[in-house]
């Protein structure tokens, strides 16, 4: 589709050109607004008129049909970042540490990334009320957690990480009720078994230990694709349910 400039006026509006109909005929008018059938052309008089786009010149409807996919290309990132500012607002929500100021700007646009897309996953799918802090900490193996909400980030840095990492926050290994749940390897909470049974079949055994639980406990990069994120999410729930932490 060829690409046409749109004149505009210091009031912001588009301003008056010439319009050529399929049979040569000329109207001065400015664009309002169109689709993919028909535009809406003030005249010069103020006089406002619709035209069905197949009676107007091959240009003139390529000049229209490529003015709807610039509007609707920006109405659609309007509303994602609306649909972004939404959901990072919380309830689960997130800052940086102090300092963040001082840190490497390539790792800090890591752990921003990571943190925005993890912590859209979980309000988009859950329901978890925490305020969190991510620290950047290259000593740090891999990246840690504890439940008052602090994260370090170390040498992993993903989206399938910090939710990871936000699990410990949540309780996951580190609430004095998670390890109450776990007998011989085993977690016990009726909550979380029953959600895993829902899952993988009435015979299904949820694994766990002082730290972590599997499956679905996205321990590992392999661990996480589309379906298991969501069950992440859904047994994170239920592990919370049964330690107390609804």
């Amino acid at each position: 589709m060829a690409c046409f400039a749109f004149l505009i006026g210091q009031d912001g509006r588009a301003q008056v050109r010439e319009w050529t109909s399929a049979d040569g005929r000329t109207l001065q008018g400015a664009y309002l607004e169109g689709d993919e059938e028909k535009v809406k052309l003030r005249k010069r008089g103020g006089t406002v008129v619709e035209i069905p786009l197949k009676q107007l010149s091959k240009e003139d409807r390529e000049l229209v049909l490529e003015k709807v996919e610039a509007e609707q290309e920006r109405a659609r990132e309007a509303n994602g970042e609306l649909e972004k500012e939404k959901l990072l607002a919380g309830p689960f929500t997130y800052q940086l540490s102090d300092g963040h100021e001082n840190w490497p700007e390539d790792r800090k646009k890591r752990i921003v990334d990571a943190m925005e897309a993890a912590v859209i996953y979980m309000n988009k799918h859950g329901k978890f009320k925490k305020h969190v802090y991510a620290n950047n900490s290259p000593g740090t193996p891999t990246a840690d957690a504890n439940f008052d909400g602090w994260i370090n980030w170390g040498g992993s840095i993903s989206r399938r990480v910090a939710l990871h990492e936000f699990s410990h926050t949540l309780g996951v290994g580190t609430h004095p009720n998670w390890r109450k749940n776990i007998k011989d390897g085993k977690w016990t909470g009726e909550h979380a078994l029953t959600q895993l049974r829902e899952f993988d079949g009435p015979d299904a055994v949820l694994y766990a230990d002082r730290q972590h639980f599997w499956p679905y406990g996205l321990n590992f990069d392999n661990e996480s694709s589309e379906v298991n994120d969501l069950r992440f999410v859904k047994m994170l729930e239920a592990l919370r349910k049964d330690m107390g932490l609804e």
